[in-house]
């Protein structure tokens, strides 16, 4: 005679533990993605404000003799009124390129009308500093468009512990920030720690890996 089959035991604590341990990881992996996706994006989207930056100053070099618009200032001009001469010149005619995702610093988008142009990248509309006494034929290594730091003093400092938030000197997810180049490359750059601040890494300070950057002059923003 055969043997009624046991009934199946019920899952215990540790089957639903393991369920529990599976879901909970999907959901942080969905939400750890979905920010790298977002974070790239919005790099992407700056680095392309960086690049357009770049891109016009080396149009002013061109038809100035190599030298970039900072020149001519009898005083050392912030990097608002640098920026102005692009759209003064007609070499920019959008001033929303000054401007970053998550960024205190919002351009309206409001220029005024020529030839005074007197809304164009007013203070708290431009998110960039610039280095300052380049020009066309400067090394390709030297830095030339920051994300505004928190003073323009060099060597340059970004806060730490503050990513994302609305203040001078933010930082991305874990500690970055986008430099253009004078080659024309933008990198999104890791920092490096030091004390309660954020700074350049050596392979910005030091690029060829022997010869540290000179002190550079900031252009500060407005």
């Amino acid at each position: 005679m055969n043997e009624p089959e046991k009934p199946m035991k019920g899952w215990g604590w540790l089957q639903w533990g393991v369920v529990a341990t599976v879901i909970v990881g999907g959901i942080l992996l969905c939400i750890s993605t979905a920010r790298v996706m977002s974070d790239m994006g919005d790099h992407s989207s700056v680095s392309k404000n960086s690049r357009q930056i770049i891109m016009a100053m080396k149009i002013w070099a061109h038809e100035n003799d190599g030298a970039y618009p900072d020149f001519g200032f009898s005083e050392r001009p912030t990097a608002n009124q640098v920026f102005r001469k692009l759209i003064y010149e007609g070499i920019l005619e959008d001033e929303r390129i000054f401007g970053a995702k998550k960024s205190l610093f919002v351009p309206d988008g409001k220029i005024g009308v020529a030839p005074t142009f007197d809304e164009a990248v007013k203070p708290g509309e431009n998110h960039w500093s610039i280095t300052a006494g380049q020009n066309s034929k400067s090394s390709g290594e030297l830095p030339l468009v920051f994300e505004n730091a928190i003073t323009s003093t060099w060597p340059l400092r970004w806060h730490h512990g503050h990513e994302n938030e609305l203040i001078r000197g933010r930082t991305w997810t874990s500690g970055k920030i986008i430099v253009g180049f004078q080659d024309n490359h933008v990198e999104v750059i890791q920092l490096q720690k030091n004390g309660d601040v954020m700074v350049l890494p050596d392979t910005v300070m030091i690029p060829n890996g022997t010869t540290p950057l000179p002190p550079l002059k900031i252009l500060d923003i407005e």
